[in-house]
């Protein structure tokens, strides 16, 4: 049945315009039978039903037409007397609207310029596509807090689109839910309280006192408030003054990719570029192979980083593969934790230090800002701190690539461990903080037959734990364990006698995330498995290889297959959904551990 519907669905004309860098698109009539609403098959709902806020804010409502090179939409908000802090949760929901067909956009939305939400649109491949993300953000409630009691503040967002190639329009609202009073869903998920997903942010139950934004501070009028990274050499970067009583500090990183590292995770490593000298800059683009890590600096000294998660984006690969459903992450971007309470010993001189941003093996471009979130004791006007152990190696790289032409092969290894150990002396006593995370990551790129054919295959495993210990006792630990593996296989061959390309593509990805708290005697775990299988084709004209210009998708198809096991302790949640044809064929939920395991 599901073989018939495919077929009945491309049997409709469907005709793609787009760039050699695939950011344009173009859906000339009949328009296909596809589904308008895109999903992102992950999580269950943020608030469970039953639950009412105790009220729902419209804090930002705007339409994104001709931005590019636009400041951010900003809207002054003040919070309503109705709804005072505490929250229990506080949610964001971003719901929007394309009037038109349009590429696919990435956007990001801001709290007095500390980021909350950095995602990316669907390509919408029919007039009227509609999604909407929900998030938990009750961990920045500090930023909303200073918008009680009668003070206002701004919340912007950054969505830059263009009606030069293609008429839509996106309408973006965004909206704050608050909630009150003991709810259920805080009661029983207390690990997915402040995150899509159970990350090493576990450890803090409480949300931090006092956020500050880690981006360009000139962001209300220039081009968003992220910093651009071209390369490693030249990081993003603000000075920081903390408040001498901070206890815990940790560290929010967000980040996405363009251009030349738009698909890094596919980057063959060039054998020119290794008989190069750092300093010198490559002429191929994408020539430096698949290997990145953000990282963060205090005062030039290395912090940590993370091997980012590869998310792919809508217009990336096969298009079709990501109409209607979301890929991994695509809708609620992740961002990356670094706990610096070790260092606050160096940060607690009531002077200014400086926090770098940056990312390792970058091309242009990237765009990175950060949240740094403190804990401060309210019993204390100073406490002291001090850096016990500082173990950050040069991580162990092996790079190798055999080239001939456009043929050959290419494989980087990449090994690191870091460990950091600091002291806060406080009103809570004096607490011993351990931090320590090893990653390893693997890229193989294969091509044969002059080109056609690529074979791609990334692993990308990390081990984080952050213990917190009263002398000898441990108090808290957390341990996490992260797997994203990907492969990715592509052919093209001639066809219409040479002047158009048929391609075909095959992808699997996943992520993997394991994690263990630890208070005393009490031990919570939780694990996910989040994957996605996709296949699909394309009938290519024009194109460098067809007589230049821009590349026309004549006619594609494509089919994803998404799998979301998540078990927390005696919660479990599985959801499982196929699309084809632009259409979600099944569609299955369960809260059945059952059913979770035997998936």
């Amino acid at each position: 049945m599901h073989q018939k519907l495919l077929f009945s669905l491309l049997l409709c004309a469907t005709i793609f315009v787009y760039t050699n860098a695939g950011t344009s698109l173009l859906l000339k009539d009949p328009i296909p039978a596809i589904s308008l609403e895109h999903i992102d098959p992950t999580l269950p709902p943020v608030v469970l039903a039953g639950e009412t806020p105790r009220c729902s804010v419209l804090v930002l409502q705007q339409d994104f037409a001709d931005t590019f090179g636009s400041p951010p939409a900003a809207s002054n908000y003040t919070l309503p007397a109705e709804c005072p802090f505490p929250w229990t949760r506080v949610i964001l929901e971003l719901s929007v609207f394309a009037t038109d067909l349009q590429h696919d956009r990435v956007a990001a939305i801001w709290v007095g310029g500390a980021e909350v939400l950095r995602t990316a649109t669907p390509r919408p491949m029919a007039p009227g596509a509609f999604w909407r993300v929900q998030k938990d953000v009750t961990r920045y409630s500090a930023l909303f807090h200073s918008l009680s009691n009668g003070g206002s503040g701004v919340i912007s967002m950054m969505l830059e689109n263009s009606n030069v190639a293609l008429p839509g329009v996106y309408s973006a609202n965004v909206s704050l839910h608050f909630y009150r009073g003991s709810t259920h869903s805080v009661q029983s998920q207390p690990l997915l309280a402040y995150t899509s997903h159970p990350t090493i942010k576990g450890l803090y139950r409480e949300p931090a006192d006092l956020i500050l934004p880690v981006s360009n501070p000139d962001g209300y009028y220039e081009s968003g408030f992220w910093f651009r990274i071209d390369n490693d050499s030249a990081p993003g970067s603000k000075s920081i003054t903390i408040p001498p009583n901070t206890y815990r500090a940790v560290l929010e990183i967000f980040v996405s990719y363009h251009g030349d590292d738009e698909l890094w995770y596919t980057n063959p490593l060039r054998s020119s570029y290794l008989q190069q000298s750092p300093a010198v800059s490559f002429s191929t683009p994408r020539a430096n192979g698949a290997f990145r890590q953000v990282y963060a600096t205090l005062d030039g000294r290395f912090l940590g980083g993370h091997v980012p998660y590869a998310v792919i984006y809508p217009g990336a690969i096969n298009p079709y593969f990501w109409s209607p459903v979301a890929a991994i992450g695509a809708f609620d971007m992740p961002s990356y934790d670094l706990d610096l309470t070790p260092f606050l010993g160096l940060m607690l001189d009531g002077a200014p230090h400086n926090i770098g941003l940056s990312v390792r093996d970058a091309q242009s471009f990237w765009l990175l800002t950060a949240n740094l979130h403190l804990w401060t004791d309210p019993w204390s006007d100073h406490v002291h701190a001090g850096l016990l152990e500082y173990f950050a190696p040069a991580i162990k790289m092996n790079r190798n690539a055999e080239w001939r032409d456009r043929d050959g092969q290419s494989e980087i290894d990449a090994e690191g461990l870091v460990r950091f150990t600091g002291w806060v002396s406080s009103s809570k006593g004096n607490l011993t903080t351990q931090v320590r995370q090893k990653i390893k990551f693997k890229s193989q790129v294969e091509v044969q037959n002059r080109g056609t054919l690529t074979q791609i295959e990334v692993q990308n495993k990390e081990r984080m734990m952050v213990a917190i210990q009263q002398g000898h006792q441990v108090l808290r630990r957390v341990q996490m364990l992260a797997e994203a593996p990907l492969q990715l296989q592509t052919s093209a061959a001639a066809a219409a006698g040479g002047t158009a390309e048929f391609r075909k593509a095959r992808l699997y990805h996943q992520l993997v995330e394991a994690m263990s708290i630890s208070e005393g005697q009490v031990v919570e775990t939780s694990t996910l498995t989040d994957r996605q299988d996709a296949e699909g084709t394309e009938l290519v004209r024009g194109g460098a290889g067809h007589g230049g210009g821009e590349e026309m998708v004549v006619w594609g198809s494509g089919s994803t297959r998404s799998a979301y096991r998540y078990k927390d302790g005696s919660r479990c949640y599985l959801r499982t959904m196929n699309a084809a044809g632009g259409v979600v064929v099944m569609d299955t939920k369960t809260a059945s551990c059952a059913a979770v395991a035997e998936a």
